[in-house]
């Protein structure tokens, strides 16, 4: 019984092979087979350049510079003002710190603090100044390596240094 549809299955694809077959000019008698689409023109097209391998590793410097006044997509203006808002970042963060550790100080009573059996401060305050402190902490280091990302960038690009500075 089951040899039935595989017998069935093997009918209609031979029919439809036929079909194909018949359907297609490239199987009359006496046409040219037609080239996969895959395949690589045959010998037509000349042999590419070579290229050594000290001439990949190192190229030469004059092609490595944009021509022109942009490096890496900007211009001075672009530069200047991407480490403007870079330093101005950190700068602030680095004011919301001080700010911040000398309210803890006064929060706390002054740079020593007992507290019950434990050690820990139980002051809600004191808390909450100790995580906002830890997170600005995290955001300033952050926001210190985009600025020595941004830095690293110029230089790749081959921004002036003149460019770099406030």
């Amino acid at each position: 019984m089951r040899s039935v549809p595989r017998a069935l299955f093997a009918a209609i694809l031979a029919s439809v092979a036929m079909v194909a077959r018949a359907a297609d000019p490239a199987t009359e008698p006496g046409a040219k087979p037609a080239p996969a689409p895959d395949a690589p023109p045959a010998a037509t097209a000349p042999p590419g350049k070579t290229i050594d391998l000290d001439r990949l590793l190192h190229p030469p410097a004059a092609s490595l510079q944009p021509s022109g006044k942009i490096y890496g997509g900007r211009d001075q203006k672009g530069w200047q003002e991407e480490f403007r808002k870079a330093r101005a970042e950190v700068a602030d963060l680095q004011g919301k710190i001080e700010a911040e550790q000398e309210h803890l100080r006064s929060a706390s009573g002054g740079e020593w603090q007992y507290s019950p059996a434990g050690g820990e401060a139980t002051d809600p305050e004191v808390l909450k100044l100790r995580a906002t402190l830890r997170r600005d902490r995290q955001s300033l280091e952050a926001s210190q390596q985009r600025l020595r990302d941004l830095d690293v960038e110029a230089s790749l690009a081959g921004v002036p240094e003149d460019w770099r500075k406030p």
